[in-house]
């Protein structure tokens, strides 16, 4: 840092005591119009530390009263001052520039990663942490959590909902869930699982299949940083980190909005009925009812044909392709086949097999929910192996989707051929 190149900044001030002052705005103090270099405007930025370095001229004259300024040295300018009330130098290294910004959360997205998991996306423009928590919707029933209506910024008491209590949870508790943020609009990602109690006594899993409000709150890494580096001899300690401001939070809450935790619970079944004997000769009708909407498949085998539920997995029940929709009341599903294949599709001889009167059949059902995931794409769960061998044993209360030894009706008398007499 030579003399010459401090003066061309032309940031200057006269002193004639007892205490002057520069304000420094810019790295250089010019006219844009009078320059074409390219840092003729670089402001000072906040939360940066900068070096300073400082010279300075008398107002000597010669005999003939022309200005004759003695400059200060190279050596003395680059020394450090040491003092300020007993300057060594005129360098000054490491001076912050205060950070009077709080951190700004940006929502990237959420999505439920499982029945009791929520993860948000979002990204500060900032080093800093955040913290995220859900919150009972308005409609929930119950008072033991907060809600979403209820996080205030007033009150600061055990048990107000207060919003950085809140949402910075307990560690103790199992309900702090943060994330550090190294650099500024880095995505980064924040898991929920549990809910804080509204008296702070402890925290539970989220519910499956439950909309929850969530909120998050951030305070920068200044007064960390700052600390840890390098400072000037005029260096203050900053009060404490900056933190968002609570409409910050409230427009965040409104900008994530209601995040539902997944469907992770197969269907079971409420009614599997099947007639024995059937109805006509030429169909098994399989009644059923289901705990949630979803989808019932059936295959049925004969009973003669050495087939158990060791042989039936899940794929090969929905290969028969016999299924029906469940949404509320009971459904049906009439099989008449083996197999429910359209001819020119297949190759395969047993694509039409019908079913046989006066034959025994077994029937096992399995089913498949209407979940869907936080993008509203099917995320389907289907009935346990075991459930589906297990057999029905009460048709009202299912324990399994297996119905041995159905009978299919005979309704052809017998006929008389007549052979021979003697």
């Amino acid at each position: 840092m030579p003399i010459s190149r401090i003066l061309t900044a032309q940031w200057s001030a006269s002193f004639d005591g007892p205490d002057s002052t520069i304000t420094i705005t810019n790295l250089e103090n010019v006219n844009p119009v009078l320059t074409v270099r390219d840092d003729e405007l670089a402001p000072i930025a906040e939360k940066t530390q900068y070096d300073v370095y400082c010279v300075a001229a008398d107002n000597a004259t010669d005999s003939n009263g022309f200005p004759r300024p003695q400059y200060v040295t190279q050596d003395y300018v680059g020394t450090d001052v040491g003092s300020a009330l007993s300057p060594a130098g005129g360098t000054t290294k490491g001076v912050w520039v205060t950070d009077s910004s709080p951190p700004a959360m940006t929502f990237v997205s959420s999505e439920a990663l499982s029945q009791d998991t929520i993860q948000l996306t979002l990204q500060l423009d900032e080093p800093g942490t955040i913290w995220c928590a859900a919150a009972d919707l308005d409609s929930a029933s119950g008072s033991t959590y907060c809600k979403q209506s209820q996080i205030q910024n007033s009150n600061t008491a055990s048990g107000t909902c207060y919003w950085e209590t809140f949402i910075k949870g307990s560690i103790a508790h199992s309900s702090a869930f943060r994330g550090d943020v190294p650099e500024a609009y880095r995505d980064v990602k924040v898991e929920v699982n549990r809910i804080w109690q509204k008296d702070e006594a402890g925290s539970v899993p989220l519910q499956h299949e439950t909309g929850y409000a969530l909120f998050c709150f951030a305070e920068d890494d200044w007064k960390i940083e700052a600390d840890a580096a390098m400072n000037s001899i005029n260096y203050v300690q900053p009060a404490g980190p900056l933190k968002v401001l609570f409409p910050a939070v409230q427009t965040f809450q409104t900008t994530a909005g209601v995040q539902t935790t997944l469907d992770e619970a197969p269907p079971s079944f409420t009614k599997l009925q099947i007639q024995d004997p059937t109805v006509t000769n030429s169909a098994l009708i399989v009644t059923f009812a289901l705990n949630e909407p979803g989808t019932v498949y059936c295959r049925a085998t004969r009973a003669d044909s050495g087939e158990t539920t060791a042989d039936m997995p899940l794929s090969r029940i929905l290969t028969a392709q016999w299924s029906a929709a469940y949404t509320a009341s009971d459904s049906t599903i009439s099989i008449t086949r083996l197999e429910n294949v359209q001819p020119s599709l297949t190759n395969r001889d047993d694509w039409d097999v019908p079913l046989a009167e006066a034959i025994q059949y077994n029937v096992f059902c399995t089913a498949s929910d209407d979940a869907t995931d936080s993008f509203n794409f099917a995320r389907y769960n289907y009935m346990d192996q075991t459930y589906v061998g297990n057999e029905v044993t009460s048709a009202a209360s299912p324990v399994g989707g297996t119905t041995l030894g159905v009978w299919i009706q005979d309704t052809t008398p017998p006929s008389i051929s007549f052979v021979s007499a003697e």
